[in-house]
This record gives structure tokens, sequence and C-alpha cells, in this order.
């Protein structure tokens, strides 16, 4: 009920806004239809309501995806228990944007599906278009660090992101409240500047109020190289902030700690009609009760392609020595199509300092 409530408030607290827009874009009824008339009848016709037409749209549009997979766990490692095989719905996402006024637009992404209604929200941002070549966001929006941690479910090529996107590339969760200004700059002869820097509250996701000390900050620097089908992409990461730590008990607020952290980081990818192949590296330190540690990771991606659309995944990715893990498998519906599968076997070597429990992954997703 609180998720539905949630839903019911956005779209009533958006209705009066939309309205007000589409007040203020009527046009003038359509002269050359009431010419038409006079010629057709010979006189004019009374009307009761004129008829206005807009100059432009500002109706939202609306996309979204569904993610759902079968997992199965093979008791491969040391602790002697296994999880149960499951279906799930990984993802759903319900995305609405749309313009303002000239250079000002929104996008609001919600997730019905969320165990909890703090993750309902997702993206909820106002973007300004008045910098050259640059986006203003104001808002709830993910932090800019590395490629896969900024990238969409839904064009990767593994079910779970690797570690690095998830303990290394991002603060308590993967979005979270503040400003962002990304640019990109056609410098010529195929080549283009990436730039994008987040200031947010470091608190995450759908917190309003900052628990923390300071601001966080993310950004990433890199440049794009396109000729004819063939792209290549490097860039730089650097991270630096605080955050609420949970520790071992989310619940329980007792053992919660600040966690102060810096971060820097690399990315490679290069998209062929052949294959696409990402990497990332990532390093940094995270202080916490007085305590200093060294953390770091990596994962290395390569995607074959072939003519038919589907074709082989291999990933390994790692963090630190406590985390080492190969994914193998194939795909169906390469990265900007509709419709897609995905099969995952996942082979842990390292999971928690000890051999871990394969999984095997059958996976679908629809684009609308």
């Amino acid at each position: 009920m609180k998720r539905l409530s949630f839903l019911a408030c956005l779209m009533v607290a958006s209705s009066p806004a939309l309205a007000q827009s589409m007040e203020a874009e009527g046009a003038q009824p359509d002269a050359q239809l009431a010419s038409q008339d006079v010629q057709a009848h010979g006189h004019h016709k009374k009307k009761h309501h004129k008829k206005k037409h807009k100059k432009g749209s500002r109706a939202p549009e609306v996309s979204g995806f569904i993610q759902a997979f079968y997992r199965y766990a093979f008791a491969t490692g040391e602790d002697g228990v296994v999880d149960n095989d499951n279906f799930r719905v990984q993802r759903v996402r319900l995305k609405f944007k749309g313009k303002v006024v000239r250079k000002v637009r929104y996008v609001v992404e919600v997730d019905p599906r969320a165990p909890e209604v703090t993750g309902i929200m997702r993206d909820a941002y106002i973007s300004l278009h008045h910098l050259p070549h640059h986006e203003l966001r104001i808002g709830q929006q993910k932090t800019q660090f590395g490629y896969e941690s900024r990238t969409s479910s839904t064009r990767l090529y593994a079910v779970n992101r690797s570690e690095l996107s998830d303990a290394l590339a991002r603060g308590v969760t993967q979005r979270d409240i503040g400003l962002g200004l990304l640019g990109k700059w056609p410098l010529g002869k195929g080549f283009r500047l990436e730039d994008a820097i987040t200031l947010v509250n470091g608190s995450g996701m759908n917190v309003q109020n900052d628990a923390t000390d300071k601001m966080s900050v993310w950004g990433r620097v890199g440049a794009r190289y396109k000729r004819e089908d063939l792209k290549i992409w490097l860039g730089f990461s650097g991270g630096y902030g605080d955050y609420i730590d949970t520790g071992d008990l989310d619940q329980d607020p007792a053992d919660d700690f600040r966690l102060e952290f810096k971060r820097l980081g690399t990315d490679l990818r290069v998209d062929h009609p052949w294959f696409f192949a990402s990497a990332e590296l990532a390093v940094g330190t995270d202080l916490a009760v007085g305590e200093s540690e060294d953390v770091s990771g990596y994962y290395l991606n390569l995607v074959g392609k072939t003519p038919w659309r589907v074709g082989p995944i291999a990933r390994v990715d790692t963090y630190l020595d406590e985390f080492r893990r190969w994914t193998f498998g194939a795909y169906y519906g390469l990265a900007d199509e509709k419709l897609r599968l995905l099969l995952n076997y996942e082979y842990r070597e390292v999971f928690n300092d000890a051999r871990g429990d394969d999984k095997l992954y059958l996976w679908m997703q629809a684009r609308f």
C-alpha cells in the first residue's frame, strides 16, 4: 500500500504542472479549416467551443523494462550451505521524461517492485541545457565514476554487476541527491571529449536529510574515438567523500559507523562489429574508526559478436583477495535491443576468502 500511495502522490503532484504547461501552449484555431468550411456551406457555422492546437507536445515520454531470471546454485562452497533455486523479477523500471520549456527537461524513474519503499524512486532530476555541450542535473541521479556503474543494466552482458561497480565505484548506493554536470565536446576527426562530475549529499538514494559530515564528489574525464564501425573509449575517474556504513546488522544502528573514502579509477572500452571489450581498475583508501585500509578491484569483460546477434561472453572480476568470480555464457540480442536473453555461469573461485557456491542464471529482458 505504501508503494501505491507513493505513486499516486507522484501522479497527483505532477498533474497541475502538466495542466499549466498544456494551457500555456495553446494555439490559434486552424484558419485553413475555417476557410474550407465557409467555401463548402457559404456561411459561418456557429461554434460553441474553439479547438486549440498546441505548438509542441508536453506529454511525457514513457518507457521502461522488465528483467527476470531463474537461478540455480551449486554446492561448491566450503560452508556446506547452498541457496535454493528460485525465479526472481530482478528489475522493473518505469521512466517518464519530457520537456518543460525550452532547454529545461525532467526525468523520473521508478521501480515498482522495490522490496522497500525507499527504493521505489530511482532517477528524479531536472535537466538544464543552457551551457554549450553540457547538461546540468538537479536532483537524484547516478554518481559519475568509471563505465559500468554509470551504464544501465539493460546494456550489460552479465546478470550481476561486477564487484568493482558495487564496492568501489559508488557510495552507499548507486544514486544520490545533488548536482551533476555532464558534457560531450566534439573535437573533430572522430574524437570527442567527455566530462562528468556529481556533487551529492553522500547519504544515498531517497535520503532527504544528510547524515554525513561532508559532501561527496564523483567525476570522470575521458575521450572517445570513432572511425566507421569502430569506437574506443578511455576514461579516468575519481571520488572523495564519506557515508554511513550500516555494519553487519543493517537494521541495528548500534554498529553503524562513518566511512571516509578516496577513489581513483580508469576504464577502457572497445566496440567493434566482431567484439565488445571493457575493463576497469579502481584503487582507493577507506578510513573508518581510526583505521585505514587500501582497497582495489578490477574486471575484464569480452563479448563476441556474430551476424545472428548471438555470441559468447567471458568476464573475470575481483575485489582485494576476498573475491574472484569468473562469468561464462552466451547472449541473444545486442546491448541496444529490446528483447535480450542471457545465459551466465558464475564460477566463484573466491568468496569471502573461501571457495563459493557457483551460480547458473537464465535471464530475460523486455524493453518498451
